[in-house]
């Protein structure tokens, strides 16, 4: 993604900061809103090979929602960087 570039025309840098810390926070819980769906065993009786894939399937997509607050971190670290050059 390209990282917002502060300039006296487009957003308040501590506006484009709080909008991703905001999306940060979301992330969050949907992140441990999702621990608590992990697939179990005990739900697959007779499937444990499914239950495996499901578990897989399960931690990448914890997995990709870390990765988009990290993406979120990154920006809202770049825009505080200008910030602080300007």
């Amino acid at each position: 993604m390209i990282r917002p570039i502060l300039n006296i025309n487009g957003s308040d840098a501590l506006e484009l900061i709080d909008a991703r810390r905001n999306a940060m926070d979301a992330l969050l819980e949907a992140i441990d809103a999702l621990k608590h769906v992990a697939p179990n065993s005990r739900d697959y009786p007779g499937h444990y090979d499914r239950c495996i894939a499901d578990r897989e399937l399960h931690f990448e997509r914890l997995s990709a929602l870390h990765a988009m607050r990290e993406e979120l971190l990154d920006e809202a670290l770049h825009i505080q960087q200008q910030e602080k050059g300007a």
